[in-house]
């Protein structure tokens, strides 16, 4: 029974947290032309959407160790619809400020967050080795890709025929579905586990490692490199003139060639060694970020392209790298997870990337500031004069964290390695028994 409610839990969350991007294209204009914000505070709020996130050991914790009625997910799972829909029928209808869009963010991201760490919890329990691992992982971000592939192309075509609010409206109906979900599953009732702070930091503090914290830096330096902010969306809108439509097939094109990603490292880089790995993929994404910067100089007139086709060239390559380029971060968190707390570990690990990411918006925010890029703001005229070098700096600081990959820890099993090696697995540093390594 449990079994069965894994492999409908893990798919179906992942599917409506994709499907909620119908709204992507709504909040871009949402955000320029309802809220007038600047680029820079578009940033700020993509730093605020992040912090429900950094705080998931939280819900791992109480998942973990504190079942409602004898439930470890049922309630957890219904809550968690209940605050996603909240925030987008709050931006449907009541905000109109800068300040109450970061309480609907932040009460849609608990939500969300919130049943991401259950399903965390399942998929770390169930991650044995590398292989694993990357497949169950592969599993949640294709659901992911195939939810946001179903509405990409519609998330303009609505904006420009119901408005952005009315979007909400319908991106809110998503979460209420994970609320039903969670009504009809079943679940087993468990005996009342201990609410145990002590146990549970005695576990936690048993897996910190050298290797640990060593993954752990690495991770976080890996996510805070700066961004360009919300600057180089409204440089297409103003200067570029995309439209609404356009940006909904920038976003079709995006997810569907994620997908291809995560196929690609399914069928090809499950057994690769993480460190080789990430090597690559960091100079990959210095080299074909590129053409993004090209966008910026106006390099389209040169190869005889429109900006609009050279945006979705430049989607259409860029696209499988990023997805390739996370799913490795995701394979190291769920692969350092000791068992007994696997959805609280798992939840400090994502966290911490999540709040690398927050520090990433806040440092393109910083740099859009420094750089004076706004849009047109009353009379004053927009100015993106300073856009480059905001982007030549974020693409630049990907090279920051590799000076770390030596340090990661070798999360590949035995029979993954092929042979003995010199670094010891992952499983060894952490001390797990041979009886749980398959």
């Amino acid at each position: 029974m449990q079994r069965d409610y894994s492999r409908i839990l893990i798919p179906f969350v992942y599917f409506i947290a994709g499907a909620t991007g119908i709204a992507s294209v709504a909040t871009t204009f949402y955000y320029k032309d309802d809220l007038m914000l600047s680029p820079a505070q578009v940033s700020i709020l993509g730093s605020i959407a992040i912090i429900p996130w950094s705080i998931k050991p939280l819900y791992g914790f109480f998942s973990d160790r504190k079942p409602i009625w004898g439930w470890r997910r049922k309630p957890y799972l219904f809550l968690a619809g209940l605050m996603g829909a909240a925030g987008y029928f709050s931006m449907a209808t009541w905000v109109n400020s800068f300040s109450a869009v970061m309480i609907a963010l932040f009460i849609s991201g608990m939500g969300f967050a919130l049943a991401d760490v259950i399903v965390d919890g399942i998929v770390a329990e169930k991650s044995r080795d590398q292989k694993v691992a990357g497949k169950l992982q592969s599993i949640c971000r294709a659901s992911i890709m195939i939810g946001a592939l179903s509405v990409a192309y519609l998330a303009g075509i609505l904006v420009e025929a119901i408005g952005p609010r009315n979007v909400f409206f319908i991106t809110g109906t998503l979460p209420l579905l994970t609320s039903g979900l969670a009504l009809i599953i079943t679940e087993e009732v468990t005996d009342v586990v201990t609410f145990s702070i002590k146990e549970t930091w005695r576990k936690f503090k048993s897996a910190i490692t050298r290797d640990l914290l060593w993954a752990i830096l690495f991770i976080f330096i890996w996510r805070a490199t700066p961004s360009s902010g919300g600057g180089l969306s409204y440089f297409m809108i103003d200067e570029l003139g995309f439209d609404a439509e356009f940006f909904g097939r920038l976003s079709m094109i995006s997810h569907g060639m994620s997908i291809v990603g995560i196929l690609a490292f399914r069928k090809f880089l499950l057994n690769v060694s993480l460190r080789k790995l990430f090597f690559w993929i960091i100079i990959a994404s210095v080299v074909l970020s590129m053409p993004t910067i090209g966008l910026v100089y106006g390099w389209y007139e040169y190869v005889g392209m429109s900006p609009r086709f050279f945006a979705l060239a430049d989607t259409f390559i860029s696209a499988p790298l990023s997805e390739i380029a996370f799913l490795p971060l995701l394979v190291l968190a769920a692969r350092l997870c000791p068992k007994g707390i696997e959805a609280t570990m798992f939840a400090v690990l994502a966290s911490i990337m999540n709040i690398g990411l927050a520090l990433s918006d806040l440092g393109g925010a910083w740099l859009l500031n420094t750089f004076d890029v706004h849009q047109a703001i009353g009379d004053a005229a927009a100015n993106y004069s300073g856009l480059d070098k905001v982007l030549w700096i974020a693409i630049l600081s990907s090279f920051l964290p590799m000076p770390f990959l030596k340090m990661l820890p070798e999360v590949r099993v035995a029979s993954e390695l092929g042979s003995p090696s010199k670094e010891h697995p992952i499983e060894d540093v952490l001390g797990t028994e041979k009886k749980d390594i398959a």
